[in-house]
């Protein structure tokens, strides 16, 4: 295939030396320029930073051979991790006991409870702290921050105005938590989190001339950081900050890091090869929104539609919840259903909830902050939107149904309906898709009138109407001509 005239640009200011950042909107050829450039220069060695393994494989079979293909994580990995990587599964109990958190605490007697935002009292478990405290270590270590300090505790529903107390409890535990994992005889699990970590703060130096970083919107800060410091190598960045969709985990856009810290030009990479321009311009009208530095340019062979589907390929959707509930129906009708992801993260919500239904606490990240289902049910009517759809799934079917659903999925070639949250289609694409109505238009501020958009949601907006190849059911997202401003 001939590059296009942007491609040819972007080869052209790799032979000049330049550090480089490419904004390749959706569909727009990034994977196949950055072998254009590989291809261009093979004298050279290069280092394609992959964003999951998998990518990293099929980039090992199709660039050339002065390419070495990884993901960050193969970057730092040392084989004398392998052991305490293949460990037993630890449980957050079990964390809990080995590190000895009341110790580290100086808790004796009776387990400390807080006050929650609904007025209940939470009792703060070992179990429960230690949970917290291995968020607060997750989040340090997306991090490029060389120290665990407040701000790397989560922000936990339910216990928002308690913020003080959670940290004087969760800080000291994940600060111990650390210093323990750094021994290679650690009583904790070793993740993939931690020893990238470790590595990033032995200031590494990767033997490469080039440095080619895929999906870099969504670039974690400890591994960006890592590779603006290699300063012996000429450093490419490609991504698409319009699809930066995993802020919330700890991504950053590391684009907008490489243009601001290497002064490097930004070129665009504009012509999509996946869809026809009706689907180009529903995309636009989310990039327009966002103030996104590209705008898609359809493809002319390509014949897409938008409209009305009856029966779509993949049905895509903002939660998980949402994802059941489309699954539950489907299984209902006797199609054969296959959700992306599989079903292993809602069958752990169900489990959850089910215990909040029993009087237990949970330690599951999105409902630990709550000392019972009632007070689920209260915040998601008074403060959070995005729990009414868990809330009504819930309440609609039991956990028990929901997890007998879950367990009832088939393989994706299996499939006769393909489900997916937005966040997991990234990457992926189907012919027909229709957007699932929860994804909800936001309501009007009250003083001000506007209707204000998260920015980050608009970015999933756009990243999910650009999943499909053909067709487009886009229609609940009409909504996106109300929008008057985004946030954040």
């Amino acid at each position: 295939m001939n590059p296009t005239p942007e491609q040819t640009e972007a080869i052209d200011a790799y032979g000049d030396g330049l550090d480089l950042v490419l904004q390749a909107g959706a569909g727009c050829g990034k994977s196949s320029t950055l072998k254009m450039i590989a291809r261009s220069d093979r004298r050279r060695r290069m280092t394609y930073v992959a964003y999951n393994s998998a990518i990293a494989a099929d980039a090992r079979r199709s660039f050339p051979t002065n390419v070495m293909s990884k993901t960050g994580h193969g970057l730092a990995f040392d084989q004398r991790y392998g052991d305490r990587l293949n460990r037993p599964r630890q449980t957050a109990h079990q964390a809990a006991q080995a590190l000895d958190v009341r110790s580290i605490l100086g808790i004796i007697g009776s387990t400390p409870s807080i006050l929650t935002d609904l007025g209940g009292m939470k009792a703060m478990t070992s179990k429960i702290i230690m949970r917290m405290a291995l968020d607060t270590l997750t989040r340090f270590c997306h991090s490029a921050d060389p120290e665990i300090v407040q701000k790397h505790v989560p922000q936990f529903d339910g216990l928002k105005k308690a913020r003080g107390e959670v940290v004087k409890l969760v800080l000291p535990v994940a600060r111990a938590a650390w210093k323990d994992l750094q021994d290679d005889d650690s009583v904790l699990n070793l993740n993939h989190d931690h020893y990238l970590k470790m590595w990033a703060l032995s200031s590494p130096t990767i033997p490469t001339d080039v440095v080619l970083l895929d999906e870099a919107q969504d670039t974690n800060d400890v591994l960006a950081a890592v590779l603006l410091a290699q300063e012996h190598a000429q450093r490419i960045a490609v991504g698409d900050s319009a699809q930066q969709i995993y802020s919330w985990r700890g991504a950053n856009d590391a684009l907008a890091g490489f243009v601001r810290e290497l002064h490097c030009p930004e070129l665009t990479l504009s012509q999509s090869f996946r869809f026809g321009p009706a689907i180009a311009t529903r995309a636009n009208a989310w990039l327009r929104l966002i103030d996104a530095p590209v705008r898609l340019t359809g493809w002319e062979a390509a014949e897409s539609t938008v409209g009305l589907l009856d029966s779509p390929d993949a049905i895509l959707c903002r939660t998980n919840a949402g994802a059941m509930g489309i699954v539950m129906e489907g299984l209902a009708s006797g199609r054969k259903v296959a959700l992306v992801g599989g079903g292993a993260a809602i069958k752990q919500l169900a489990w959850a909830a089910e215990a909040l239904q029993d009087g237990k606490p949970t330690d599951h990240p999105e409902l630990m902050g709550f000392a019972s289902w009632d007070d689920v049910r209260q915040y998601a009517a008074e403060e959070d939107g995005s729990l009414e759809v868990l809330v009504k799934l819930v309440d609609e079917h039991g956990p028990g149904r929901i997890v007998a659903a879950a367990d009832g999925l088939v393989s994706e070639q299996q499939a006769e309906l393909v489900v997916s949250t937005a966040h997991k289609a990234k990457g992926r694409e189907w012919p027909a898709v229709r957007i699932h109505a929860d994804f909800r238009a936001p309501k009007a501020d009250q003083k001000t009138g506007l209707v204000v958009l998260p920015r980050e949601e608009a970015r999933l907006a756009y990243v999910a109407v650009t999943r499909a190849r053909e067709r487009l059911d886009d229609t609940a997202l009409a909504w996106v001509s109300s929008v008057t401003a985004v946030s954040g």
